[in-house]
């Protein structure tokens, strides 16, 4: 039996003499499959374990009578119902390397099968509606009651073999932009429009994801700000044999406003031009043995501007290769040990970003305490510039990443995010420049079925070289804070109300800015409302 047993126990209320399983239904949660099984609120202790080939979920109490079971697809390989005195057993079969979460809340017991993918495995729509500008944790999600049909099929619409889950949301957004020659910013006011729709196809063992969402805008003064953004991603999840997944994965990028996507660390947050980003990888995962597992990877990303000369940034490519070996402390805890090389070839618009690194990287991932999950990666990098002059031509030091996310109580979240990576630099005789960053923020209910969320945010980039004009190096230091309250509108959609605070503090002239922002968003959904940016 592989890994450790994960157990959850639920405290018992009074309520009805004999609790029922009401219905057991499938659907996806960060692209990974997931079983929601809804009874009564006042459930008394209930368990989730690993026996073998199977995932168990014992629930007390008698199952509805017919209760109708959702086709499974890969990972998992059936699903059965067992009946008893007092109690309703649900046999989950899926490979013991796969590795399952379980979370309560009244009336719903959620069970997540697979690892969940990094964030930039997970498809485009999960962004922020300003990537930057809003960045705090997505709302509670919608209760699924309904969602599924009275066959107990996963969430949406089937077409033939795939299942396409559409939604749309409109926003109302009031914000500084930063879209011309100079580090001004310029109130506008516009309406966005964003339909989309993910799908999930099985294609033999394999599962094809795919989703796209364009983000329309209407009435808005500046011509950059009106270009409609499109974003669209495909991931394949190829099974071969019982030890062996190979994940090939595909992000496309085509926008203006969007700038993080290029340049995650704000460098580039003026003189937007238009461009096309695309990433893609292939990853294979191998199991050695009950606990120990082997991956590898390669990546190639890319960005063009449509008019690099008048551009506030510029055309890169950036390739690597990773290769790790990992362990399962606990079937919840998983550690990584990894070494990755990557390339970054000469710019045609600028050829100083030319660099090699080698990184040593170490990760932990998982449920480190109760109610504590956290996901960190450590590094030690050697990075080479060899065109770039001074301090600017080579690294040396710690990269980190990752989130720590903590319940508090019933439905309350805190969580922190951190930073700190080399970034490709347009400024000056710099080829790069330290992004560093740390992002606290809070989820927590209100009366009326609604929720606050607030955030507080602060990011600083160093540069190696002197800066023209000064006696040392160019330093940015920017702080944000967010607040937002929100109501979910039954399982279909939501409508939430954010601000936005930005300050830019830096030593070169100019260059300190305020810019703030409102956003007014209703999401709605066929079979939920759809990613709650």
């Amino acid at each position: 039996m592989r890994g450790a047993i994960a157990c959850l126990l639920f405290a018992a209320t009074a309520g009805t003499a004999e609790p029922e399983l009401r219905a057991v239904r499938l659907t996806t949660l960060d692209f990974r499959p997931a079983l929601r099984v809804l009874v009564e609120p006042s459930q008394p202790p209930g368990e989730v374990v690993r026996q073998g080939d199977y995932v168990l979920i014992r629930i007390p109490g008698a199952a509805a009578d017919p209760l109708p079971l959702p086709k499974v697809d890969p990972p998992l390989e059936s699903l059965a119902l067992e009946r008893a005195e007092g109690s309703t057993l649900l046999k989950v079969k899926v490979a013991p390397e796969v590795v399952f979460e379980a979370s309560y809340e009244p009336g719903m017991l959620t069970v997540v099968f697979g690892e969940l993918p990094a964030p930039e495995l997970r498809g485009p729509v999960t962004k922020d509606l300003y990537d930057k500008l809003f960045p705090t944790p997505a709302a509670p999600e919608a209760s699924p009651e309904g969602v599924a049909g009275a066959s107990g099929a996963p969430e949406g619409i089937r077409l033939g073999p795939a299942t396409v889950r559409p939604y749309v949301s409109a926003a109302y957004v009031n914000a500084d932009v930063l879209a011309f020659s100079s580090p001004v910013p310029v109130r506008d006011q516009y309406l966005q429009i964003a339909p989309g729709a993910s799908a999930t196809l099985p294609v033999g063992q394999a599962q094809l994801q795919a989703e796209y969402e364009p983000r329309i805008r209407f009435f808005a003064s500046i011509p950059e700000v009106g270009q409609t953004s499109h974003f669209a991603a495909a991931r394949l999840d190829l099974p071969i044999g019982s030890r062996t997944l190979v994940r090939i994965s595909e992000r496309y990028t085509r926008a203006t406003l969007e700038t993080t996507v290029v340049d995650p660390g704000r460098e580039y947050f003026f003189d937007l031009s238009r461009y096309t980003y695309n990433d893609l990888s292939l990853l294979a995962h191998v199991d050695l043995g009950a606990r120990l597992w082997a991956e590898g990877e390669g990546q190639a990303s890319w960005s063009r501007f449509d008019d690099p000369q008048h551009a506030g940034f510029f055309d890169y490519d950036h390739r690597a290769v990773r290769g790790g070996l990992g362990y399962d402390i606990r079937s919840d805890l998983r550690a990584t040990v990894s070494y990755s090389y990557d390339h970054m070839p000469p710019s045609p618009d600028r050829a100083i970003v030319e660099s090699d690194a080698h990184n040593l990287i170490a990760t932990i991932a998982g449920e480190i305490a109760t109610l504590t999950q956290v996901s960190l990666s450590a590094g030690l990098r050697h990075q080479t510039n060899p065109l770039a002059s001074g301090e600017s031509r080579s690294f040396d030091g710690l990269t980190l990443g990752g989130t720590l996310r903590r319940e508090i109580g019933h439905s309350t979240v805190a969580e922190l995010q951190f930073n700190r990576s080399t970034d490709p630099s347009g400024y000056d005789t710099n080829a790069y420049y330290v992004n560093n960053s740390i992002l606290a923020s809070l989820t927590a209910p209100l009366p009326f079925e609604s929720w606050l969320r607030a955030g507080v945010g602060v990011l600083r980039n160093d540069y190696p070289n002197v800066a023209a004009g000064l006696s040392v190096p160019r330093r940015d230091d920017i702080f944000g804070w967010s607040v937002g309250v929100g109501r979910n509108l039954g399982w279909r959609g939501f409508v939430r109300a954010d601000y936005r605070h930005d300050r830019r503090d830096s030593n070169l002239p100019g260059y300190d800015i305020t810019t703030s922002g409102f956003v007014i968003q209703l999401g709605l959904g066929l079979f939920g409302p759809g990613p709650q940016r």
